[in-house]
Protein backbone atom coordinates (compact mmCIF):
# COMPACT_ATOMS: atom_id res chain seq x y z
CA UNK A 1 0.00 0.00 0.00
CA UNK A 2 1.77 3.32 -1.09
CA UNK A 3 0.93 6.90 0.01
CA UNK A 4 1.83 10.02 -0.95
CA UNK A 5 4.64 11.78 0.50
CA UNK A 6 4.09 14.50 3.21
CA UNK A 7 2.45 17.60 2.97
CA UNK A 8 4.95 19.85 4.50
CA UNK A 9 7.53 19.78 2.06
CA UNK A 10 9.76 22.46 3.20
CA UNK A 11 10.52 20.26 6.13
CA UNK A 12 13.80 18.18 5.73
CA UNK A 13 13.70 14.97 7.50
CA UNK A 14 15.82 15.15 10.99
CA UNK A 15 17.18 11.34 9.85
CA UNK A 16 17.35 9.21 6.52
CA UNK A 17 18.04 5.65 7.02
CA UNK A 18 18.86 4.49 3.27
CA UNK A 19 19.33 0.24 3.35
CA UNK A 20 20.39 -1.77 0.50
CA UNK A 21 19.85 -5.38 0.45
CA UNK A 22 21.79 -7.43 -1.93
CA UNK A 23 19.95 -11.28 -3.33
CA UNK A 24 16.92 -9.38 -2.61
CA UNK A 25 14.83 -12.47 -4.36
CA UNK A 26 16.17 -14.39 -2.00
CA UNK A 27 13.63 -12.79 0.42
CA UNK A 28 10.97 -14.93 -0.45
CA UNK A 29 12.50 -17.55 1.60
CA UNK A 30 14.66 -15.21 4.51
CA UNK A 31 12.35 -14.78 6.89
CA UNK A 32 12.83 -11.94 9.11
CA UNK A 33 15.73 -9.87 8.24
CA UNK A 34 16.68 -6.85 9.75
CA UNK A 35 18.91 -4.36 9.11
CA UNK A 36 22.28 -2.84 11.10
CA UNK A 37 20.78 -1.08 14.16
CA UNK A 38 21.16 2.75 14.32
CA UNK A 39 21.52 5.47 16.37
CA UNK A 40 19.29 9.14 15.63
CA UNK A 41 21.19 11.82 17.49
CA UNK A 42 18.89 14.31 17.14
CA UNK A 43 16.18 12.38 18.68
CA UNK A 44 17.75 12.20 22.06
CA UNK A 45 19.75 9.32 20.43
CA UNK A 46 16.86 6.81 20.46
CA UNK A 47 18.45 3.38 18.67
CA UNK A 48 16.10 1.69 15.84
CA UNK A 49 16.29 -0.74 12.83
CA UNK A 50 14.19 -2.15 9.99
CA UNK A 51 12.77 -5.00 9.28
CA UNK A 52 11.43 -7.34 6.48
CA UNK A 53 9.98 -10.36 5.71
CA UNK A 54 7.64 -12.33 3.21
CA UNK A 55 4.43 -13.08 4.31
CA UNK A 56 3.81 -16.26 3.08
CA UNK A 57 0.20 -16.70 4.10
CA UNK A 58 -0.78 -13.00 2.32
CA UNK A 59 1.71 -12.98 -0.25
CA UNK A 60 3.13 -9.85 0.90
CA UNK A 61 6.32 -8.12 1.53
CA UNK A 62 6.49 -6.12 4.81
CA UNK A 63 8.26 -3.37 6.10
CA UNK A 64 8.35 -2.04 9.40
CA UNK A 65 10.48 0.13 11.92
CA UNK A 66 10.94 -0.43 15.50
CA UNK A 67 12.53 1.35 18.65
CA UNK A 68 14.88 -0.35 19.88
CA UNK A 69 16.48 -0.83 23.54
CA UNK A 70 18.11 2.31 24.51
CA UNK A 71 18.89 5.48 27.10
CA UNK A 72 16.27 7.69 25.71
CA UNK A 73 13.26 8.97 26.83
CA UNK A 74 10.25 6.30 27.68
CA UNK A 75 8.33 7.74 24.87
CA UNK A 76 9.01 9.50 21.94
CA UNK A 77 6.79 10.83 19.08
CA UNK A 78 7.77 10.00 15.42
CA UNK A 79 6.82 10.87 11.83
CA UNK A 80 8.32 8.44 9.55
CA UNK A 81 8.01 7.86 6.14
CA UNK A 82 9.03 4.04 4.56
CA UNK A 83 9.78 3.90 0.93
CA UNK A 84 10.82 1.71 -1.83
CA UNK A 85 12.94 3.28 -3.99
CA UNK A 86 13.36 2.16 -7.99
CA UNK A 87 17.18 2.29 -9.79
CA UNK A 88 17.07 5.63 -9.99
CA UNK A 89 16.14 6.67 -6.19
CA UNK A 90 12.36 7.34 -6.54
CA UNK A 91 9.50 6.27 -4.45
CA UNK A 92 7.47 3.44 -5.90
CA UNK A 93 5.80 2.48 -2.92
CA UNK A 94 5.47 4.29 0.60
CA UNK A 95 3.87 4.29 3.74
CA UNK A 96 3.88 7.59 5.83
CA UNK A 97 3.00 7.16 9.91
CA UNK A 98 2.53 9.14 13.03
CA UNK A 99 3.31 6.80 16.37
CA UNK A 100 4.64 7.68 19.74
CA UNK A 101 7.05 5.22 20.26
CA UNK A 102 8.52 2.87 23.76
CA UNK A 103 11.39 1.74 23.90
CA UNK A 104 11.16 -2.14 22.35
CA UNK A 105 8.48 -1.36 20.38
CA UNK A 106 7.29 -1.89 16.75
CA UNK A 107 5.40 0.04 14.39
CA UNK A 108 2.20 -0.31 12.89
CA UNK A 109 0.89 -0.74 10.06
CA UNK A 110 3.88 -1.62 7.93
CA UNK A 111 4.90 -1.20 4.66
CA UNK A 112 2.65 -4.22 2.63
CA UNK A 113 3.15 -4.71 -1.34
CA UNK A 114 2.56 -8.17 -3.28
CA UNK A 115 5.00 -10.46 -3.46
CA UNK A 116 3.80 -11.67 -7.14
CA UNK A 117 4.24 -7.32 -8.16
CA UNK A 118 7.93 -7.73 -6.20
CA UNK A 119 9.46 -10.69 -6.94
CA UNK A 120 7.55 -11.26 -10.24
CA UNK A 121 5.70 -9.37 -12.48
CA UNK A 122 7.58 -5.54 -11.39
CA UNK A 123 10.74 -6.98 -10.58
CA UNK A 124 12.72 -5.06 -12.74
CA UNK A 125 11.91 -1.61 -10.76
CA UNK A 126 11.35 -2.95 -7.12
CA UNK A 127 14.71 -5.17 -7.71
CA UNK A 128 17.38 -4.07 -10.23
CA UNK A 129 20.06 -5.94 -10.20
CA UNK A 130 18.34 -7.61 -7.42
CA UNK A 131 18.87 -5.33 -5.01
CA UNK A 132 16.22 -4.05 -2.82
CA UNK A 133 16.66 -0.18 -2.11
CA UNK A 134 14.77 1.40 1.37
CA UNK A 135 14.49 4.68 2.55
CA UNK A 136 13.14 5.20 6.10
CA UNK A 137 12.98 9.20 6.79
CA UNK A 138 12.41 10.08 10.12
CA UNK A 139 10.74 13.44 11.55
CA UNK A 140 10.88 14.61 14.84
CA UNK A 141 7.27 16.51 15.63
CA UNK A 142 7.27 19.61 16.54
CA UNK A 143 10.56 20.43 15.87
CA UNK A 144 12.24 21.97 12.84
CA UNK A 145 16.14 21.81 11.44
CA UNK A 146 18.29 23.12 9.22
CA UNK A 147 20.54 20.04 8.21
CA UNK A 148 19.87 16.17 8.20
CA UNK A 149 21.22 13.79 8.95
CA UNK A 150 21.88 10.27 7.30
CA UNK A 151 23.02 6.70 7.33
CA UNK A 152 23.57 4.19 4.51
CA UNK A 153 23.57 -0.21 4.87
CA UNK A 154 23.95 -2.71 3.37
CA UNK A 155 22.74 -6.75 3.62
CA UNK A 156 23.76 -9.07 1.93
CA UNK A 157 22.20 -12.44 1.53
CA UNK A 158 23.99 -15.39 1.05
CA UNK A 159 23.02 -17.17 -2.09
CA UNK A 160 24.32 -20.67 -2.32
CA UNK A 161 25.22 -21.95 -6.25
CA UNK A 162 25.77 -25.47 -7.43
CA UNK A 163 26.28 -26.58 -10.93
CA UNK A 164 27.69 -29.77 -11.94
CA UNK A 165 27.13 -31.99 -15.28
CA UNK A 166 24.89 -35.14 -15.17
CA UNK A 167 26.04 -38.32 -17.19
CA UNK A 168 23.08 -39.99 -17.50
CA UNK A 169 24.73 -43.33 -19.31
CA UNK A 170 22.36 -45.90 -21.07
CA UNK A 171 19.80 -42.99 -21.58
CA UNK A 172 17.86 -44.75 -24.68
CA UNK A 173 17.20 -47.73 -22.70
CA UNK A 174 15.73 -45.91 -19.55
CA UNK A 175 12.30 -47.13 -18.60
CA UNK A 176 9.30 -45.62 -17.61
CA UNK A 177 9.60 -46.96 -13.74
CA UNK A 178 13.38 -46.59 -13.63
CA UNK A 179 14.20 -43.75 -11.26
CA UNK A 180 17.55 -41.90 -11.36
CA UNK A 181 18.73 -39.85 -8.38
CA UNK A 182 21.42 -37.34 -7.54
CA UNK A 183 22.27 -36.15 -4.10
CA UNK A 184 23.85 -32.72 -4.64
CA UNK A 185 25.11 -31.23 -0.85
CA UNK A 186 25.21 -27.96 -0.04
CA UNK A 187 28.09 -25.50 -0.12
CA UNK A 188 27.16 -22.59 2.01
CA UNK A 189 25.58 -22.99 5.76
CA UNK A 190 21.86 -22.61 5.62
CA UNK A 191 21.20 -24.16 2.28
CA UNK A 192 19.59 -27.60 1.90
CA UNK A 193 20.87 -30.75 0.53
CA UNK A 194 18.77 -31.58 -2.92
CA UNK A 195 17.42 -34.70 -4.31
CA UNK A 196 17.79 -34.57 -7.69
CA UNK A 197 15.62 -37.35 -9.59
CA UNK A 198 15.38 -38.30 -13.43
CA UNK A 199 12.34 -40.72 -14.59
CA UNK A 200 10.57 -40.44 -17.95
CA UNK A 201 6.58 -40.64 -18.56
CA UNK A 202 3.85 -39.96 -20.69
CA UNK A 203 1.63 -38.06 -21.89
CA UNK A 204 -0.67 -37.31 -25.04
CA UNK A 205 1.52 -40.60 -26.41
CA UNK A 206 4.30 -38.46 -26.03
CA UNK A 207 7.10 -39.65 -23.69
CA UNK A 208 8.90 -36.98 -21.35
CA UNK A 209 12.34 -37.02 -19.92
CA UNK A 210 11.38 -35.15 -16.07
CA UNK A 211 13.78 -33.56 -13.93
CA UNK A 212 12.45 -33.22 -10.14
CA UNK A 213 13.80 -31.85 -6.84
CA UNK A 214 11.96 -34.44 -4.38
CA UNK A 215 10.83 -33.07 -1.34
CA UNK A 216 12.45 -33.20 2.29
CA UNK A 217 12.08 -32.29 5.15
CA UNK A 218 15.59 -29.75 4.53
CA UNK A 219 14.17 -28.61 1.63
CA UNK A 220 11.08 -26.75 2.93
CA UNK A 221 9.66 -23.39 2.01
CA UNK A 222 13.20 -22.82 -0.07
CA UNK A 223 13.21 -20.33 -2.86
CA UNK A 224 15.17 -22.07 -5.93
CA UNK A 225 16.04 -20.91 -8.99
CA UNK A 226 17.26 -23.64 -11.75
CA UNK A 227 18.31 -24.16 -15.06
CA UNK A 228 18.81 -27.77 -16.63
CA UNK A 229 21.04 -27.42 -20.41
CA UNK A 230 21.39 -30.23 -22.85
CA UNK A 231 24.75 -30.53 -23.98
CA UNK A 232 26.81 -31.61 -26.96
CA UNK A 233 29.65 -33.82 -27.09
CA UNK A 234 31.80 -30.03 -27.58
CA UNK A 235 30.34 -28.99 -24.01
CA UNK A 236 27.98 -26.29 -25.86
CA UNK A 237 24.09 -25.91 -25.01
CA UNK A 238 21.67 -27.11 -27.38
CA UNK A 239 18.32 -27.33 -25.18
CA UNK A 240 17.73 -25.30 -22.22
CA UNK A 241 14.93 -24.80 -19.89
CA UNK A 242 14.68 -22.30 -16.34
CA UNK A 243 12.14 -22.22 -13.46
CA UNK A 244 11.89 -21.12 -9.85
CA UNK A 245 9.81 -21.19 -6.93
CA UNK A 246 9.48 -22.37 -3.64
CA UNK A 247 10.42 -26.03 -2.87
CA UNK A 248 7.46 -26.72 -0.64
CA UNK A 249 6.23 -30.13 -2.34
CA UNK A 250 7.79 -31.87 -5.12
CA UNK A 251 9.33 -29.56 -7.38
CA UNK A 252 9.27 -30.12 -10.94
CA UNK A 253 12.22 -28.18 -12.48
CA UNK A 254 11.79 -29.23 -16.09
CA UNK A 255 10.81 -31.92 -18.90
CA UNK A 256 12.10 -32.05 -22.24
CA UNK A 257 10.38 -34.83 -24.83
CA UNK A 258 12.77 -37.90 -25.50
CA UNK A 259 12.15 -38.41 -29.27
CA UNK A 260 13.38 -34.65 -29.54
CA UNK A 261 16.62 -35.42 -27.99
CA UNK A 262 17.17 -38.82 -30.12
CA UNK A 263 16.33 -37.34 -33.30
CA UNK A 264 18.07 -33.85 -32.35
CA UNK A 265 20.54 -33.61 -35.83
CA UNK A 266 22.31 -31.03 -34.31
CA UNK A 267 24.42 -33.46 -31.82
CA UNK A 268 24.63 -37.12 -31.56
CA UNK A 269 24.44 -39.14 -28.11
CA UNK A 270 28.06 -40.42 -28.04
CA UNK A 271 28.14 -43.54 -26.64
CA UNK A 272 24.59 -43.74 -25.49
CA UNK A 273 25.65 -40.64 -22.62
CA UNK A 274 23.22 -37.55 -22.46
CA UNK A 275 25.05 -34.81 -20.41
CA UNK A 276 22.77 -32.67 -18.45
CA UNK A 277 24.49 -29.54 -17.20
CA UNK A 278 22.50 -28.48 -13.90
CA UNK A 279 22.91 -25.16 -12.15
CA UNK A 280 20.54 -24.52 -9.14
CA UNK A 281 20.77 -21.01 -6.87
CA UNK A 282 19.56 -20.94 -3.31
CA UNK A 283 18.98 -18.85 -0.47
CA UNK A 284 21.86 -18.95 2.41
CA UNK A 285 22.58 -17.61 5.26
CA UNK A 286 23.51 -13.54 5.73
CA UNK A 287 26.88 -12.96 4.40
CA UNK A 288 27.18 -8.94 6.02
CA UNK A 289 24.78 -6.56 7.71
CA UNK A 290 26.31 -3.76 8.24
CA UNK A 291 26.43 -0.24 8.49
CA UNK A 292 28.53 2.11 5.52
CA UNK A 293 28.52 5.49 6.08
CA UNK A 294 26.90 7.10 9.27
CA UNK A 295 27.18 11.63 8.60
CA UNK A 296 26.07 13.80 11.79
CA UNK A 297 25.87 17.32 11.60
CA UNK A 298 26.01 20.01 13.77
CA UNK A 299 26.77 17.91 16.87
CA UNK A 300 27.66 19.40 20.20
CA UNK A 301 30.80 17.13 21.15
CA UNK A 302 32.06 15.15 17.51
CA UNK A 303 34.78 13.46 18.80
CA UNK A 304 32.49 11.47 21.40
CA UNK A 305 29.84 10.70 18.91
CA UNK A 306 32.56 10.12 16.69
CA UNK A 307 33.74 7.59 19.22
CA UNK A 308 30.67 6.35 19.87
CA UNK A 309 30.09 5.55 16.22
CA UNK A 310 33.39 3.26 16.30
CA UNK A 311 31.88 1.21 18.97
CA UNK A 312 29.02 0.97 17.52
CA UNK A 313 29.94 -0.28 14.03
CA UNK A 314 31.85 -2.24 15.99
CA UNK A 315 29.10 -3.83 17.45
CA UNK A 316 27.37 -4.20 13.76
CA UNK A 317 29.28 -5.59 11.26
CA UNK A 318 30.37 -8.70 10.86
CA UNK A 319 34.17 -8.99 10.14
CA UNK A 320 35.65 -7.99 7.33
CA UNK A 321 37.58 -9.29 3.73
CA UNK A 322 40.95 -9.49 5.15
CA UNK A 323 41.94 -8.31 1.42
CA UNK A 324 39.09 -5.88 1.91
CA UNK A 325 40.83 -4.43 5.15
CA UNK A 326 44.44 -4.77 3.72
CA UNK A 327 43.26 -2.41 0.54
CA UNK A 328 42.09 -0.24 3.35
CA UNK A 329 44.89 0.56 5.21
CA UNK A 330 46.66 1.83 1.90
CA UNK A 331 44.48 4.52 2.60
CA UNK A 332 46.94 7.75 3.19
CA UNK A 333 49.87 5.49 3.78
CA UNK A 334 52.82 7.70 1.93
CA UNK A 335 55.96 5.76 2.33
CA UNK A 336 54.40 2.90 -0.32
CA UNK A 337 52.24 6.02 -2.46
CA UNK A 338 53.56 6.36 -6.19
CA UNK A 339 51.34 9.35 -7.02
CA UNK A 340 50.01 12.75 -4.97
CA UNK A 341 46.72 14.48 -5.73
CA UNK A 342 47.21 17.76 -5.28
CA UNK A 343 44.15 20.57 -4.74
CA UNK A 344 45.54 23.86 -4.23
CA UNK A 345 48.14 23.60 -1.20
CA UNK A 346 46.63 20.16 -0.25
CA UNK A 347 48.55 17.28 -1.73
CA UNK A 348 46.98 13.54 -0.62
CA UNK A 349 48.74 10.30 -1.16
CA UNK A 350 47.75 7.73 -3.75
CA UNK A 351 48.64 4.43 -5.59
CA UNK A 352 47.84 4.58 -9.42
CA UNK A 353 47.29 1.11 -9.45
CA UNK A 354 44.06 1.48 -6.93
CA UNK A 355 43.33 4.25 -8.78
CA UNK A 356 43.25 2.80 -12.10
CA UNK A 357 41.28 -0.24 -10.73
CA UNK A 358 38.53 1.83 -9.71
CA UNK A 359 38.22 4.68 -12.15
CA UNK A 360 38.41 4.18 -15.70
CA UNK A 361 39.29 8.19 -16.39
CA UNK A 362 42.00 7.83 -13.38
CA UNK A 363 43.24 4.39 -15.11
CA UNK A 364 43.46 6.47 -18.92
CA UNK A 365 45.49 9.19 -16.76
CA UNK A 366 48.34 7.10 -15.98
CA UNK A 367 48.26 4.52 -18.96
CA UNK A 368 48.04 6.70 -21.93
CA UNK A 369 50.09 8.96 -23.52
CA UNK A 370 49.63 11.79 -20.85
CA UNK A 371 51.70 13.63 -18.53
CA UNK A 372 50.17 12.05 -15.59
CA UNK A 373 51.62 9.02 -16.95
CA UNK A 374 54.70 9.84 -15.35
CA UNK A 375 54.71 12.36 -13.24
CA UNK A 376 54.98 12.38 -9.27
CA UNK A 377 52.29 14.92 -8.40
CA UNK A 378 48.77 15.22 -10.02
CA UNK A 379 46.74 18.78 -10.14
CA UNK A 380 43.06 17.89 -9.36
CA UNK A 381 42.26 21.67 -9.68
CA UNK A 382 38.42 21.01 -10.58
CA UNK A 383 38.35 19.40 -6.73
CA UNK A 384 38.39 21.10 -3.49
CA UNK A 385 40.88 19.83 -0.79
CA UNK A 386 37.76 17.94 0.95
CA UNK A 387 36.02 16.81 -2.37
CA UNK A 388 39.33 15.20 -2.96
CA UNK A 389 39.76 13.19 0.57
CA UNK A 390 36.25 12.26 0.08
CA UNK A 391 36.60 10.87 -2.98
CA UNK A 392 39.95 9.11 -2.21
CA UNK A 393 38.23 7.64 1.12
CA UNK A 394 35.56 6.13 -1.46
CA UNK A 395 38.10 4.65 -3.91
CA UNK A 396 40.00 2.88 -0.82
CA UNK A 397 37.24 2.02 1.61
CA UNK A 398 34.10 2.49 -0.37
CA UNK A 399 32.86 4.47 2.02
CA UNK A 400 30.76 7.87 1.88
CA UNK A 401 30.96 9.87 5.08
CA UNK A 402 28.93 12.79 6.17
CA UNK A 403 27.40 13.91 3.69
CA UNK A 404 25.77 16.93 3.72
CA UNK A 405 23.86 18.61 1.04
CA UNK A 406 27.12 21.35 -0.46
CA UNK A 407 29.11 17.98 0.20
CA UNK A 408 27.01 15.68 -1.80
CA UNK A 409 26.49 18.15 -5.38
CA UNK A 410 30.38 18.33 -5.18
CA UNK A 411 31.25 14.20 -4.63
CA UNK A 412 28.64 13.75 -6.97
CA UNK A 413 29.79 16.02 -9.49
CA UNK A 414 33.46 14.28 -8.75
CA UNK A 415 32.02 10.74 -9.15
CA UNK A 416 30.60 11.96 -12.86
CA UNK A 417 34.00 13.17 -13.50
CA UNK A 418 35.67 10.20 -12.64
CA UNK A 419 33.11 7.43 -13.79
CA UNK A 420 32.71 6.25 -10.29
CA UNK A 421 29.19 5.11 -10.72
CA UNK A 422 28.10 3.36 -7.57
CA UNK A 423 29.09 6.59 -5.86
CA UNK A 424 26.81 8.43 -8.11
CA UNK A 425 24.36 6.90 -7.42
CA UNK A 426 24.81 7.51 -3.45
CA UNK A 427 24.79 11.12 -3.70
CA UNK A 428 21.97 11.23 -5.92
CA UNK A 429 19.68 9.46 -3.81
CA UNK A 430 21.03 11.81 -1.01
CA UNK A 431 20.12 14.48 -3.09
CA UNK A 432 16.74 13.27 -4.23
CA UNK A 433 15.97 12.40 -0.31
CA UNK A 434 16.68 16.52 0.78
CA UNK A 435 15.05 17.83 -1.90
CA UNK A 436 13.13 21.52 -0.76
CA UNK A 437 11.50 24.23 -2.35
CA UNK A 438 14.90 26.30 -1.78
CA UNK A 439 17.58 23.88 -3.73
CA UNK A 440 15.35 22.27 -6.25
CA UNK A 441 16.56 25.00 -8.67
CA UNK A 442 20.32 23.88 -8.33
CA UNK A 443 19.47 20.54 -8.61
CA UNK A 444 17.69 21.17 -12.03
CA UNK A 445 20.74 22.49 -12.69
CA UNK A 446 22.83 19.99 -12.11
CA UNK A 447 21.01 16.93 -13.73
CA UNK A 448 21.26 19.07 -16.35
CA UNK A 449 24.98 20.10 -16.79
CA UNK A 450 25.25 16.42 -16.20
CA UNK A 451 22.75 14.95 -18.04
CA UNK A 452 21.36 13.03 -15.46
CA UNK A 453 17.58 11.82 -15.75
CA UNK A 454 17.17 10.29 -12.39
CA UNK A 455 17.79 13.71 -10.79
CA UNK A 456 16.17 16.12 -13.42
CA UNK A 457 12.97 13.35 -12.91
CA UNK A 458 13.12 13.90 -9.33
CA UNK A 459 13.26 17.79 -9.61
CA UNK A 460 10.18 17.53 -11.93
CA UNK A 461 8.70 15.16 -9.59
CA UNK A 462 8.94 17.87 -6.51
CA UNK A 463 7.72 20.84 -8.72
CA UNK A 464 4.68 19.59 -10.02
CA UNK A 465 3.54 18.72 -6.34
CA UNK A 466 4.73 22.08 -5.07
CA UNK A 467 3.96 24.00 -8.05
CA UNK A 468 2.92 27.37 -6.54
CA UNK A 469 5.54 27.60 -3.76
CA UNK A 470 8.44 26.99 -6.12
CA UNK A 471 7.26 29.30 -9.21
CA UNK A 472 7.06 31.95 -6.33
CA UNK A 473 10.04 31.46 -4.66
CA UNK A 474 13.10 33.67 -5.23
CA UNK A 475 15.12 30.53 -6.65
CA UNK A 476 13.16 29.54 -8.96
CA UNK A 477 13.15 33.53 -10.34
CA UNK A 478 16.91 33.60 -10.56
CA UNK A 479 17.08 30.20 -12.35
CA UNK A 480 14.39 30.86 -15.32
CA UNK A 481 16.45 34.23 -15.60
CA UNK A 482 19.50 32.33 -15.90
CA UNK A 483 18.19 29.42 -17.92
CA UNK A 484 15.21 30.14 -19.68
CA UNK A 485 14.91 27.38 -21.95
CA UNK A 486 15.23 24.77 -19.22
CA UNK A 487 12.57 27.01 -17.47
CA UNK A 488 10.29 26.61 -20.19
CA UNK A 489 10.35 23.12 -20.32
CA UNK A 490 9.71 22.14 -17.14
CA UNK A 491 7.12 24.50 -16.82
CA UNK A 492 5.51 23.43 -20.52
CA UNK A 493 5.59 19.67 -18.61
CA UNK A 494 4.08 20.26 -15.27
CA UNK A 495 1.06 22.22 -17.16
CA UNK A 496 0.57 19.46 -19.22
CA UNK A 497 0.78 16.90 -16.12
CA UNK A 498 -1.52 18.50 -14.71
CA UNK A 499 -4.35 19.07 -17.53
CA UNK A 500 -3.78 14.70 -17.38
CA UNK A 501 -4.38 14.46 -13.92
CA UNK A 502 -7.14 16.82 -14.31
CA UNK A 503 -8.73 14.93 -16.74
Amino acid sequence: MATNESKDFQRKPHFTFIWIIENASSLLNSGWVDSPSFIVQRMEKTKWKLSTYYDISMGELCLQISREEDNGPDSIEIEHEISILDDDGSPIAMLTYLQQFRCATLCSPNLSESGDEVFFQRRDEFLPNDELTVRCRMFRTGTEISKSDTCFARTRLGVDRRSFVWAVRDFSSLRKEEKRTRIINPNTHGSPRLILSLFLSERDLKTYLNIQIDHNSETSCHFIICKISVLDSYGRKVHSKETEGLLDEDFQVCTFRKDKIMNDESFALENDVLYLKCEFELVAELVWNRIESYGYSNLEDPEQEATEMLEFQDETCTAGCPFKKTLEDLYGYESLSDVSLRSGVTSLPAHKNILSARSPVFKAMFTQDMREKTSRIVDIPDLNADTLSRLLLYIYKDTVEELQWESAVDLFRAAEKYQLLNLRKKCSVFLKSNLSVYDVCSILSLANMHEAGDLRKAAEDFISEHDNEVFDSNEWKTFKEKNFRLASEIMERIILLMKRKSS
